[in-house]
């Protein structure tokens, strides 16, 4: 039996196996992993993670910051790249150094690992947040995520740094023993530092209750499973000189990967700003069921099989565009959805035209991947192109999403200066795509020339190199405008809680009646406790059916009364806060004194306590956490506290005294 059946049986069981624990739990065993899990996150390594903040948002502020660090890196030495294309001798002069661009590969291999490195972080960072606002609203450590972010740097930069200090660059230059080994534990290395990742990724989707687990959060959780697998794959393949397995792994850390944390930030910020539920449910789940069985058209290599093997391969080539495809089509519709609101978020822009481009870059793919693919090399450098092309606009695009929407969630201030964000989506993507045409079309017309077979034609493509040179000179200004757009962001003086129990900027929001959801599941998707729910009766659209409802719990006029004891009661208590000017997530946290999430009789008996009302005495708190329980958990949220509290303003009046004055 060929290697790679045995190689992708095993990756679809493991990744079969997550999904089934995600959807269904692991039973009794599940307490037990989960507090092994917050062990390793907290206490190892022993005092390191100490040292990092372990601040609701730090860790994938971390990640994201580290994100658009290597994307400018990225988007420097793509500029550098495109111009020694142009011109082979422009850096003949870092030689110096003990660097050799004699051909440009060495330049060529670096741009992508800094790249695919600027998406890991983006993405993963920006997916982070949204599976935190699926659960209890930060990350289940918070601190370890902080520094797994900063030693998954360290690992780029000793990649590179430990041949100058060693001075075995040179050495086995004709085997490249030294080359490979330092990429197979390269390699290794940053699938271990990814499972400390997953575990925190996995708690806190975990800590969502009986909630529905979010699409980005399945997407988020199988893109790095299927990284720190890859990574396993690569290295063990290589070790045993498995190359077809050594395939296999390029082709899910090149494109289950990034096409899985795409997705992930996509499905959770375009729906988020435009105010819809996702378009199309049967979309959703193709995209996401297509993915993991198909073989994307990017970064294709050839391959060496049997005609067997070789022709299952190219059917799958070419279903891997399907999942792109209804990926792609599901976004931008439920964009259209609410298009007004969209447009006034740059990050939903930013993944709106991103998904508007990566069908065509698909289409793209496609071709160049399959004359990879069967090895006939007709169409010459035109892959890596477009290859690097999808992920300069695409993936860059996409980290721009994840940083303009979920890094202000993150750390709770709003976007600085969105009209400098617009502009750098905007050159992000003019410069990728107008760059990626006119180097395929250098390529092409290189690729022409050789095939000619005329041997005194010499091609004239460096006026395409020149031009897409200038052109991509846009995407990096783009990058760096971004920088100085979450920089401002980060520092800005004024602030606001954006707690996924928080007020929302969303202003209105439409439900479907005749289906159930959840407080915890509309504020995952952006809504607060002063947005207006539009309830709508359900309809069949072209390309599926919207899914989401609200229950009778959430209309006023639904909400049940407070007894006049009981009343009386929480009308001086919501005076006392009003006097003290507390915010209702300040009274939360002063509350919740297990710091789980939730609010028992005991914790609000203390709380009625300490604020010394009067007719506490004819009262029970525990009748007071049943009155307010929305959800019937026997126990407070935020949501319902906020709810009940909301209420009795609005019923009493209650205004501050100092107001009254």
């Amino acid at each position: 039996m060929e290697t790679i059946f045995l190689s992708g049986g095993f990756l679809l069981f493991a990744l079969f196996f997550m999904s089934q624990s995600l959807a269904k739990g692991v039973g009794t065993v599940g307490g037990a992993l989960t507090q092994i899990g917050l062990f390793i996150l907290r206490k190892n390594p022993p005092g390191l993670v100490d040292i990092f903040n372990d601040k609701s948002g730090s860790g994938s502020r971390t990640w994201m910051n580290f994100g658009m660090l290597w994307l400018v890196f990225a988007g420097l030495l793509g500029f550098l790249g495109g111009w020694h294309n142009y011109d082979p001798s422009a850096l003949d002069s870092l030689a110096s150094i003990g660097w050799s661009y004699d051909d440009g590969s060495s330049l060529r291999d670096v741009t992508l690992t800094l790249l695919n490195f600027a998406l890991l972080y983006g993405l993963v960072g920006a997916g982070m947040v949204a599976v935190s606002r699926n659960g209890n609203g930060r990350l289940a450590s918070e601190a370890n995520a902080s520094l797994m972010a900063l030693v998954l740097s360290s690992l780029i930069l000793l990649r590179y740094l430990l041949p100058f200090i060693f001075g075995f660059l040179d050495i086995d230059t004709e085997t490249g023993v030294v080359a490979t080994m330092l990429y197979s534990f390269e390699t290794l290395a940053v699938g271990l530092v990814l499972v400390p990742v997953l575990i925190n990724i996995l708690i806190t989707a975990a800590s969502r209750g009986e909630e529905e687990l979010q699409t980005s959060s399945w997407f988020l959780i199988m893109g790095v499973t299927a990284n720190i697998l890859a990574m396993i794959y690569m290295f063990f393949g290589e070790l045993a000189g498995a190359t077809q397995t050594v395939w296999l792994a390029e082709r899910v850390a090149h494109g289950w990967v990034p096409l899985a944390l795409i997705f992930a930030v996509g499905y959770h910020v375009v729906p988020m700003a435009s105010k819809q539920p996702i378009w199309s449910a049967s979309m959703r789940t193709a995209s996401m069921f297509l993915l993991f069985i198909t073989i994307p058209p990017f970064f294709m290599t050839d391959a060496s099989g049997s005609n067997f093997l070789t022709n299952v391969g190219a059917i799958l080539l070419t279903l891997g565009v399907l999942p792109i495809f209804a990926a792609s089509i599901n976004i931008i519709m439920t964009a259209s959805s609410g298009l007004s609101s969209t447009v006034k978020n740059p990050g939903a822009v930013a993944a709106l035209l991103a998904f508007t481009m990566l069908p065509f870059f698909a289409i793209g793919g496609y071709f160049t991947a399959m004359d990879t693919y069967v090895g006939t090399g007709d169409l010459g450098a035109m892959a890596h192109s477009v290859d690097m092309g999808m992920l300069f606009t695409v993936g860059g695009l996409m980290v721009l999403a994840g940083v303009f929407s979920n890094y202000p969630l993150a750390i709770g201030k709003p976007l600085a200066t969105r009209s400098t964000a617009n502009l750098a989506t905007w050159m992000v993507l003019v410069g990728g795509v107008t760059s990626t045409i006119t180097f395929v079309a250098g390529d092409f017309t290189t690729n022409a020339v050789a095939s000619s077979g005329v041997e005194d034609v010499v091609a004239n493509s460096g006026g395409f190199f020149l031009t897409g040179s200038g052109l991509f000179y846009l995407m990096g200004i783009g990058t760096i405008l971004a920088t100085l757009v979450t920089i401002r962001t980060g520092i800005s003086a004024t602030g606001r809680s954006l707690e996924p129990t928080a007020a929302s900027d969303v202003a209105k929001y439409t439900l479907v009646a005749g289906s159930s959801t959840t407080i915890r599941s509309l504020i995952g998707r952006g809504v607060g406790v002063d947005t207006e729910l539009l309830i709508s009766h359900a309809e069949e659209k072209e390309g599926g059916s919207t899914i989401i409802g609200v229950t009778a719990e959430l209309h006023n006029d639904e909400v049940k009364e407070f007894p006049p004891s009981a009343s009386s009661a929480l009308v001086e208590f919501v005076q006392y806060l009003a006097d003290s000017n507390q915010s209702v997530f300040d009274v939360f946290r002063s509350i919740d004194l297990d710091d789980s999430g939730k609010i028992d009789s005991k914790e609000l008996l203390a709380a009625l306590e300490a604020s010394d009302i009067s007719e506490l005495n004819s009262i029970e708190s525990a009748e007071l956490v049943e009155l307010m329980d929305l959800d019937g958990d026997g126990e407070l949220n935020l949501p319902e506290l906020d709810i009940a509290i909301a209420q009795i303003k609005r019923d009493h009046d209650i205004v501050s005294s100092s107001e009254e004055e």
